[in-house]
């Protein structure tokens, strides 16, 4: 009987570990596909942008969420990063291991996953905001502010 008893201990701390790994996958995953939906959201409202503005304009808006892209993305790995998860003002929690000290929870998902989620989000804020100044601000000084903004 105790013998049962031990072994069965090992199965359920064995399943343990499996269910704790498919956690993981199954949390770093969805982390990936909501990020990669709400990417999506970037081509939507660049195309809705460029449907909005006169022909002439169409490539300095599609122009504007492509780099606006790229500048919210470098700036969230940059410094919003350690604003929005406690540390250091620049690059903090960022080490050649990948991204350290995200959260409580962390052991439960990628925190690299955490972070391309999070940067989505950020990048779409700033697609908003460009929607709202499309063929009113020239594309520098929108950059610029993209910079402060992200």
């Amino acid at each position: 009987m105790e013998n049962e008893i031990l072994a069965l201990s090992g199965s359920l701390a064995e399943s343990a570990g499996s269910i704790t790994e498919l956690q993981y996958a199954l949390d770093t995953f969805y982390f990936l596909v909501c990020g990669a939906l709400v990417m999506w959201m970037a081509a939507g409202f660049a195309m809705l942008e460029s449907g909005l503005v006169r022909a002439k304009n169409t490539t300095e808006i599609l122009t504007k969420n492509v780099t606006l892209y790229a500048i919210a993305c470098i700036m969230y790995f940059v410094c919003g990063y350690a604003i929005m998860y406690d540390g250091e003002w620049f690059l903090s929690g960022i080490t050649s291991d990948g991204f350290t000290g995200v959260a409580e929870d962390a052991a439960t998902y990628a925190p690299a996953a955490d972070f391309f989620f999070q940067v989505v989000f950020v990048a779409t804020a700033m697609s908003i905001v460009s929607g709202a100044v499309a063929e009113r601000m020239k594309l520098w000084a929108f950059l610029a502010f993209a910079v402060v903004m992200t």
